[in-house]
């Protein structure tokens, strides 16, 4: 009987000694924080819900062209009303908590099922460096502010810093690493 009582006094010793750090840990939450992530039309994506609660931030990586893309929507948004949808010399603007920015070199007004605006940092024959900036700037962030036509049109949560960018790069790596096999 002595041995079962030894065994268990030294389960419940590693039991309390495995268990103290996360009694001991407090989970921090952001009630503002709220993402989803996925592969859409070629891109890697990983959306965020505004601060306001209504607006989606969607930040995007190219799979194979490695385009930084940012989409900014809502249902029932007049942003983009009368205005035309072929429209791509709008540049939108991050702003990130620590002050750093990053602007799009296209951008333009997204109608259809949801309205709002884009932006993209390169495109097929311009400078892939402004995507690479856009994504070293992101990679730093745990909040931006999105600005279209000098307005700011949206704060959100991004998280811990590197957490959006991280998304993007891993989703690449193994979209690509299948589409080798």
């Amino acid at each position: 009987m002595l041995r079962n009582e030894a065994k268990a006094v030294a389960a419940s010793a590693i039991l309390l000694v495995l268990a103290a750090p996360a009694a001991a840990q407090e989970r921090q939450t952001t009630p503002d924080f709220s993402y989803s992530e996925g592969v859409k039309r070629g891109d890697c994506k990983i959306a965020f819900r505004s601060k306001d609660g209504v607006t989606m931030v969607d930040f995007g990586l190219g799979i194979t062209d490695s385009v930084f893309t940012v989409e900014v929507v809502r249902s029932n948004w007049d942003i983009g009303e009368d205005r035309d949808p072929k429209t791509d010399d709008k540049p939108l603007t991050l702003t990130f908590q620590n002050g750093q920015s990053t602007s799009s070199e296209f951008g333009g007004f997204k109608n259809g099922f949801y309205q709002g605006v884009w932006g993209n940092w390169h495109g097929k024959n311009s400078d892939p460096a402004g995507s690479q900036r856009g994504l070293e700037r992101l990679m730093e962030a745990t909040s931006a502010t999105v600005s279209f036509e000098g307005k700011n049109i949206a704060d959100v949560n991004l998280g811990p810093a590197g957490f959006a960018a991280n998304k993007l790069l891993d989703c690449a790596i193994a979209e690509r690493q299948k589409q080798e096999q």
